[in-house]
């Protein structure tokens, strides 16, 4: 069986998953990383930049495990239309931080958590972590029915019953 390697090489959608998933990974950064290295400038520390990887690794762990268990997806991969799913049941938080583990130290493991989970058989959108936690994830596309709502002018409360019976007729 094929490895997620050999599958990059002639796989757009693949290489368009993970491209989506650096994306989230790169959103979610900002989010963490930035208030975090924000706050120690105005601390003294005399290790500052061993104190905000500890901190920031901390910070995602928890971001990432709790929004992940709860929504099924960050900031980050909201914004780019990808979900955590379980395999095997309906999500849990206990899931969702066992494939976070890895981001409590992101500066090694989570570049060997990659290439680990894409060097394996099996599913070539799984992270290593993802395999043992029986999770994966996938790309979806936003309900159409919000999309239609949100671009619709609504005039007056008739013309938006009046829209949201065509939708339902859909």
């Amino acid at each position: 069986m094929p490895t997620g390697f050999d599958l990059l090489e002639h796989n757009s959608a693949l290489r368009k998953h993970w491209l989506k998933r650096i994306a989230a990974m790169l959103i979610d950064v900002v989010i963490i990383f930035v208030p975090i290295r924000v706050a120690l400038l105005f601390l003294d520390f005399s290790n500052q930049d061993i104190m905000a990887g500890i901190l920031s690794g901390a910070a995602w762990f928890v971001y990432g495990g709790v929004l992940e268990g709860r929504f099924g997806k960050t900031v980050g991969k909201r914004i780019v239309h990808l979900r955590v799913v379980s395999l095997i049941e309906t999500r849990s938080l206990h899931q969702t931080f066992i494939r976070n583990v890895p981001k409590i130290f992101w500066y090694i493991f989570l570049p060997l958590d990659v290439l680990v989970g894409l060097s394996l058989d099996g599913d070539p959108r799984q992270r290593w972590t993802d395999t043992i936690a029986r999770t994966s994830v996938i790309a979806y596309e936003p309900e159409l029915t919000k999309i239609r709502r949100r671009s619709e002018p609504s005039r007056n409360m008739k013309n938006e019953k009046e829209a949201v019976k065509d939708l339902q007729a859909d």
